[in-house]
């Protein structure tokens, strides 16, 4: 199975080995803090050198890549898992027919529209491809919102739409989504702002798991864009700014596990100095919003090709939680204002229609434009084919 955590916004990933052919014992580990660099890793005291016999150990010299083996891809490239609609069926499957690892990003969705993006998915590729879900319960409700809805009304007014209930209420759907993935037969799941439940883990293993436990390591750079995914909310509030160079350093030289390095990542050359440095793979995120099949729309996509490296920043004020996004209006205004924000996932719902709006009006000024630092280095809209093609250059070894 795969493991991940990633600093300053843990990643897990858990692969399902279906086909593997593996009687290896391989179990759900125990995570520990490290000091200042709040480090969510392997517990090393207690981790063999190699926890499965399969796992091939990168250290220095020719990397003989275990990741490509264990989840089945030819590339070691993941499209990261990003929410909201831009994994569409077309993304996914052309990220997987092209080798790599594509992601459906399932964390706001429901069982059904899981189940349908799944099966569009299934006939557009026979190759691998991933789930990626929160394992955070987005179960909430809230009497508390009136101050902020007051102050998103303004917003709702400009762009025509209702004012909202000062009360909400946010629904979970994490066990159906566990069931599609079992009935669908998804060979790899990731996990963000946590780890699944012991209970899940067993559900999932009685399933279809010949081996099970967390055998990869996403490490997340303060560089990428999006929500972090960190564990612990009230602990770290806004997370650590630990880079990306800095914590795959880390982990490569204190795991046994591949490592898969995310965070601002955009270039061939950043993927050899990384494969250099020991990781078993790269996770993309930006860049692929810039695919011609992703479901970006065209005022996003616009933001994205004016932006600098220096136009990001992370905020709270879209969903709660610490996310990385090009600057807007929203932003400014919302973080300056003296309204306290509401925890996720409540604040993220209060925002949910004025993003919903301002998406479909075409203003940017009013969208969550998540994006990593490497934004500036984005040019133009490519295929799928175009981007991986480009990424690899001499920079992957396999």
């Amino acid at each position: 199975m795969l493991a991940g955590e990633g600093q300053y916004g843990a990643l897990c990933v858990f692969g399902i080995h279906a086909n593997s052919g593996t009687n290896s014992a391989c179990h759900h580990p125990n995570f520990v803090e490290l000091g200042y660099s709040w480090l969510l890793l392997l517990n090393l005291h207690d981790m063999p050198h190699k926890l499965c016999d399969n796992y091939d150990i990168y250290r220095g010299g020719l990397l003989v890549n275990s990741f490509l083996r264990m989840v089945n891809v030819e590339v070691p490239i993941i499209q990261a898992g990003m929410a909201g609609g831009i994994t569409t069926p077309e993304l996914v499957a052309a990220v997987a027919n092209k080798g790599a690892l594509g992601t459906i990003g399932a964390g706001y969705m429901n069982g059904t529209a899981l189940k349908t993006l799944v099966q569009q998915v299934k006939q557009l590729t026979n190759k691998p491809f991933s789930v990626n879900l929160f394992t955070v319960s987005l179960e909430a409700s809230s009497t508390n919102a009136q101050d902020m809805q007051e102050l998103l009304d303004n917003y709702r007014g400009e762009l025509g739409i209702e004012n909202s209930s000062r009360a909400v209420k946010v629904y979970d759907y994490l066990q159906e989504k566990i069931d599609i993935i079992i009935e669908e037969k998804i060979p790899i799941v990731s996990t963000a702002f946590g780890v699944l439940s012991s209970v899940l883990v067993e559900r999932l293993k009685s399933k279809q798991l010949e081996q099970a436990g967390y055998d990869i390591v996403v490490a997340q750079g303060y560089e990428a864009g999006g929500h972090r995914g960190t564990f612990d909310m009230l602990e770290y509030p806004d997370g650590y700014d630990i880079g990306l160079i800095v914590l795959v350093q880390s982990l490569v030289e204190n795991l046994s596990v591949p490592v898969i390095a995310a965070g601002g990542i955009h270039t061939s050359n950043q993927t050899a100095a990384l494969f250099k440095m020991g990781v078993s793979g790269v996770q993309l995120g930006t860049r692929f919003l810039m695919a011609k099949e992703a479901g970006t729309n065209k005022s996003y996509r616009r933001a994205l090709l004016q932006a600098n490296m220096e136009d990001t920043v992370v905020t709270k004020v879209f969903s709660g939680r610490p996310a990385r996004a090009i600057t807007n209006r929203f932003v400014r205004e919302v973080g300056a204002s003296n309204v306290d924000l509401l925890p996720f996932p409540i604040q993220n719902e209060l925002t949910k229609d004025i993003r919903a709006a301002g998406k479909e009006l075409g203003v940017a000024g009013f969208q969550s434009l998540w994006a990593g630092q490497g934004v500036g280095a984005i040019k133009k809209e490519e295929t799928v084919e175009e981007i991986i093609d480009d990424l690899v250059g001499e920079g992957i070894a396999d």
